[in-house]
């Protein structure tokens, strides 16, 4: 008898060995390609969302400035008036 038994497992022959090698390269361009995809999507939502803010920023910005133009008029109502 020897002193390690089998139990049915056999070494992978070379044409399984290259099926798994191919296999393997496979799912790493999947996996690649998946994370280049939600990085894309990322960055576009990202950009999205910065032009987003800066169309509010000069909004803000235009509304304050007219406000200012506004408040110190001498014909507006509620503006300085010099007397």
């Amino acid at each position: 008898m020897t002193a390690h038994k089998n139990y049915g497992w056999k070494p992978p022959t070379a044409a399984q060995r290259e099926a798994q090698r191919v296999f393997k390269e496979t799912d790493a361009k999947v996996a690649i390609s998946e994370h280049e995809r939600i990085q894309a999507a990322f960055h576009a939502n990202r950009e999205r969302l910065k032009a987003e803010r800066l169309a509010r920023e000069a909004e803000a910005a235009a509304r304050k400035h007219k406000n200012l133009i506004t408040a110190h008029s001498p014909n507006v109502h509620g503006g300085l008036r010099h007397r």
